[in-house]
């Protein structure tokens, strides 16, 4: 299956993605160092039932590219394609989830905390989530409880063989406290829990409790209680998936986040080109699964569109699988591997034969990053590989070591150091073996004949599965792949892993080098003990630095080996309209934000997405209040809501226990009957959309506080640009005492700070500086407002704005017509037009056959690995 564990592991496409996003199913990921803190608390609105959207129909239309929206399951504990994550992780929620740029929030779980043991876990849960049927989306009878997630978590551990069975080995009880709070626990310190949480859906326990055998369960119907649900009576998957919003969802009014679109509705191109034509026509608001020449050359001066490392991983993997294992797997008995691959000068010269770079620049037409480790560059426990330290790509050494080693002859038996293939004494030992890629894509036939030039370059012959050297390999679909996969029943190939930013190093990644793994997820059959322990002891680390020892460790272990060679990190491709059929805006950028991307298996995107007709109310800033116990204080919001202009409801907690207040007005006085720091949260709607901020209230014995200087948003005449562009800074401040301001310019490149003096503050006085960027970059633009005051109160308020800044577009680079021509071999490729790199890995309708077919069987085998 070629998954990268949820969130966090891989999206496991081979280009397809057999999503390994999860990674034996799903891991969201501890993020970036490691969350084990204490008590997270992520609500930040006003509790309260959410209200119903407006009546106003609204879709955005998603187009994918390459016949890549297959789905072969709705099953949550059996997904490994792309599409099936997206469909389970909207369609169900998980404890814990992630935002537009990855970081830990809550989801069913809107407060959590982990005991000093490092053993035990508390999770609570909100009370107004609730499971959604399609075929009758309103109803609210059966809410999720702690018992759900107590039955989810005790399904996944008694039923082997599901993605999420990596996830649970390590828990020892799952326990309900109470309806809505649960406790999880280890018998040691355990440092992926957050990717625990994020990974496993919660399943319906009045559904899957009458389910028999709970693996082969279909779930045509599926039911759960994420932010959208599956819209059965017009999806036809695999050509179309409608995705509809969630009524009265928790997430609007314990997060405040509500999906914008009333339906995401996903289209399947057969490829790349009418797509892309669609798309440029109006047809379309968003496209993905764009073949880089397309990218290139039809959207060469398109914006918005965004070039990501969303963490996908190019894979060369060498079969290494031992006589031993072989014999010890049923599986594996009718498959077959050369034996000679477990020699590691092979593997080695194999590994000194690619030309990485070379790869990147003609597959991937350069929209990719030279690789080194299984773990993605995009992923902050990516290690980087000294470059003293790594396999130079030198043909003729690569050849110079196996004539060391002994491979001197020809096939004939006679003494022959520059023969092709390279054999021993006697013609024994040939170096001959089964080379085989995805017919998905052409990026999969330019680089194996690249590939395959190098190799014999080295003395090392590659054939197909038939035996034929020209062209030296072999081309097959996902489900062939996946067969031979299946069985161990090849000897080099070339696929992919998707993971991550926030994969789990551990858990999500290099899990599927573990001998444990063989049989489901590995897909090069490595086995090493001091691997393994070394990979039992990384999940139980908790402190981040000791545990960045031991996955660096792990990396450079599988680098070494050269089962695993990493040849690139493709660039995901995308591109948004804003005058496509939804007229939608605020796409947010998703170079930045990679979560943001419509097939992140998030629904961050459709929260910002804003229609043209009626767009949410903008909240610019709310100030810090401070002021004296008994004294009315001023709370107030700056927010705009054009070009509607509707009028606005705005809902008041003052964090004290008091009343939720409700205004029309964007203004409101409370007085606090006694001192203390207090959170003040504000909802703002209109006929449509919620937006919700908060901000501190410091609250002082009477006659103590200096109050702060009020200063509006920080406002940018533009937020992006090319170098040399001038932007205007605007902004007004006042004091409510009265007191001289100072007030500081930073703007974020290391250009000198500049300072002003406003005096006569009691009422706004506005200020206004402008700055030329001269190089490309995402500067954050901050003022900070000082009254020049010491003692009690706080004196300094700032305001921000982040400006994104690109390259001047150039050129798109010329395609060779020969991209061969380096190593000689006699093919002539043509300028590459429709599906080039970034084809995904596709299952027809001869997949769906397989699984139902599986499915009558038994347990279905692994899927094919990325």
């Amino acid at each position: 299956m070629r998954v990268g564990t949820v969130e966090g592991m891989t999206k496991l496409v081979a280009d397809s993605r057999v999503d390994g996003r999860r990674q034996t199913a799903v891991a969201l990921a501890l993020v970036a160092a490691m969350l084990f803190m204490a008590i997270l608390t992520v609500v930040v609105t006003v509790p309260r039932p959410a209200s119903a959207q407006g009546t106003t129909f609204r879709s955005v239309r998603i187009g994918v590219g390459d016949d890549a929206l297959q789905i072969a399951t709705q099953n949550p504990l059996r997904i490994t394609l792309l599409y099936e994550f997206v469909l389970v992780y909207n369609v169900y929620s998980t404890l814990l989830t992630y935002d537009r740029s990855y970081n830990l929030v809550g989801g069913l779980a809107y407060d959590w905390f982990v005991e000093p043991d490092q053993e035990n876990w508390t999770f609570k849960l909100v009370d107004n989530a609730y499971f959604t049927d399609p075929g009758n989306p309103s109803d609210r009878s059966h809410p999720v409880t702690a018992d759900d997630v107590v039955f989810t978590f005790n399904l996944v551990q008694n039923n082997p063989g599901n993605i999420f069975e990596t996830y649970t080995e390590r828990i020892v009880r799952v326990e309900k406290v109470d309806a809505h709070t649960i406790r999880i626990g280890f018998n040691e310190p355990y440092a992926a829990m957050t990717s625990v949480a994020s990974a496993i859906p919660i399943l319906p326990q009045y559904i899957w409790s009458g389910i028999g055998n709970v693996l082969s369960y279909r779930n045509s119907v599926p039911v759960g209680s994420g932010a959208l649900y599956l819209d059965t009576a017009n999806s036809t998957i695999p050509t179309v998936m409608v995705l509809r919003r969630t009524p009265d969802h928790y997430g609007d009014s314990v997060y405040c986040n509500v999906v914008r679109p009333t339906e995401v509705r996903y289209v399947s191109y057969a490829s790349s080109g009418p797509m892309v034509l669609d798309f440029q026509n109006g047809q379309l608001d968003i496209i993905d699964h764009i073949a880089p020449a397309d990218y290139l050359r039809a959207l060469a001066s398109w914006s918005p569109k965004w070039a990501v490392d969303t963490g996908f991983v190019g894979e060369i993997s060498v079969n290494v699988m031992t006589p031993e294992i072989r014999n010890a797997y049923q599986q594996f008995k009718p498959g077959s591997n050369n034996p000679i691959l477990l020699n590691h000068t092979v593997r080695t010269a194999i590994a000194m034969s690619i030309d990485k770079q070379a790869l990147v620049d003609q597959a991937l037409l350069g929209l990719g990053i030279s690789a080194d480790t299984l773990v993605p560059s995009s992923n902050p426990w990516h290690y980087n590989y000294p470059d003293s330290q790594e396999f130079v790509f030198d043909t003729a050494a690569a050849r110079r070591l196996l004539n060391d080693a002994g491979w001197t002859y020809n096939v004939n038996g006679n003494l022959d150091p520059n023969a092709v293939p390279l054999a021993k004494q006697g013609g024994a030992d040939v170096l001959q073996f089964r080379f085989y890629t995805l017919n998905t894509a052409e990026q999969w036939e330019i680089a194996a004949r690249n590939i395959v030039g190098w190799l014999r370059a080295a003395g090392i012959e590659t054939v197909d599965r038939l035996g034929n050297t020209n062209p030296g390999f072999g081309l097959y679909s996902v489900n062939q792949m996946g067969g031979y996969w299946y069985q161990g029943d090849y000897d080099i190939w070339l696929w992919d892993w998707i993971f991550t930013p926030v994969s789990d190093p551990s858990v999500d990644v290099l899990s599927v080098e573990t001998t444990g793994e063989i049989g489901s997820f590995s897909d090069n059959y490595y086995s090493d003990s001091t691997f393994d322990a070394t990979w039992n002891t990384s999940v139980v680390t908790i402190d981040p630095a000791a545990r960045r020892a031991l996955t660096d460790q792990m990396q450079a272990m599988i680098y070494d080996y050269a089962s695993y060679i990493l040849p690139y990190y493709r660039l995901d491709l995308y591109a948004a309209n804003p005058n496509g059929p939804g007229r939608w805006s605020n796409f947010g950028n998703w170079s930045r934000d990679a979560a943001l991307v419509d097939d992140s298996d998030l629904p961050p995107l459709f929260y910002q997405l804003q229609p043209a007709d009626n767009p949410a109310p903008v909240i610019s800033s709310m100030a810090p209040v401070q002021e004296a116990a008994g004294t009315p204080a001023t709370i107030s919001v700056a927010v705009t809501n054009q070009p509607s202009a509707e009028s606005l409801t705005f809902e008041w907690d003052f964090g004290d226990n008091s009343p939720i207040g409700t205004t029309t007005t964007n203004t409101v006085t409370h007085t606090y009957a006694a001192a203390g720091n207090y959170t003040v949260r504000v909802r703002i709607e209109d006929s449509e959309w919620p937006a919700c901020t908060a901000t501190q209230a410091r609250i002082f014995p009477a006659g103590t506080a200096n109050r702060p200087p009020q200063p509006t948003s920080l406002l940018a005449s533009a937020t992006t640009g090319e170098p040399g562009t001038t932007i205007w800074f605007n902004f007004s401040a006042s004091d409510p005492d009265g007191d001289d301001l100072t007030v500081t310019w930073d703007f974020g490149d290391n250009s000198a700070v500049v300072t002003d003096t406003v005096t006569g503050t009691l009422t706004p006085k506005a200020l206004s500086r402008s700055h030329v960027y001269s190089a490309p970059g995402t500067f954050v633009a901050n003022v900070t407002v000082t009254d020049n005051q010491v003692g009690v109160g706080q004196h300094s308020v700032s305001q921000e704005v982040t400006i994104d800044i690109a390259a001047v577009s150039e050129p798109p680079p010329a395609v060779s017509g020969n991209p061969f021509v380096e190593i000689g071999v006699p093919v002539a490729i043509a300028v590459v037009v429709v599906a080039a790199a970034v084809v995904y890995l596709v299952r027809r309708s001869r997949a769906r056959k397989e699984e139902q077919q599986r499915e009558e069987t038994g347990p279905p085998s692994p899927p094919p690995p990325p």
